[in-house]
């Protein structure tokens, strides 16, 4: 029953392999990959987009955020020489 069961896997899993080769090498013929490709560019450089990514941007630009970031890991660095140090 095993080895049913495992020759049916295995012509399933070729099946599936040879359905993606050949849907790969139509859509490379056809096209479609490189339309995929320019519609997925538009969209990262539409101006929905940048709306959304902007506020980020500010935030990862922000030297407030980053001076705080410092001064967390100062003090989380002060906290384990002391432990250290009480040792």
């Amino acid at each position: 029953m095993n080895k049913r069961g495992g020759a049916m896997t295995s012509l399933l899993t070729a099946g599936a392999v040879g359905a993606i080769a050949y849907g790969v090498r139509k859509g490379m013929q056809n096209g479609t990959f490189q339309r995929w490709q320019q519609t997925i560019t538009n969209a990262m450089n539409s101006p929905q987009a940048q709306q959304l990514t902007q506020p980020l941007s500010n935030m990862a630009n922000n030297q407030g955020i980053q001076q705080m970031a410092t001064n967390l890991q100062n003090g989380s660095n002060a906290n384990q020489q002391q432990q250290q140090a009480s040792r």
